[in-house]
């Protein structure tokens, strides 16, 4: 039972931040985003949390099980949009792991 985004979505991202399993896209560090009309969730990838319910400020995200008679269609939609399914980026990169010297700061100062 995924969630799903609706035609409120104001694509702000807040969502995307919230979300645990990355299954929110396109995400602000994708390509597509920014060409995006509304962004979508991936019904294959979603765990159901609702982590992104509470971070939506427009109310746009619900439960597939409480859709409206009249959003039926953003189930379809939002399946639509994430396939076919490809590889998408960490939301935040991970930055390298640095060695300090023991007595020295992480710019060489003592």
């Amino acid at each position: 039972m995924p969630h799903v985004v609706t035609q409120a979505c104001c694509a702000d991202a807040s969502c995307v931040h919230a979300c645990p399993v990355n299954c929110i896209h396109p995400t602000p560090d994708e390509p597509d985003f920014a060409t995006a009309e509304m962004l979508y969730i991936d019904p294959d990838v979603c765990v159901d949390c609702g982590a992104c319910v509470g971070a939506c400020p427009v109310g746009a995200i619900v439960p597939d099980d409480r859709l409206a008679p009249g959003e039926q269609v953003f189930l379809d939609l939002n399946a639509v949009l994430s396939t076919p399914s490809r590889p998408y980026p960490p939301q935040a990169p991970v930055p390298p792991i640095r060695r300090l010297e023991r007595g020295r700061g992480p710019a060489g100062e003592p």
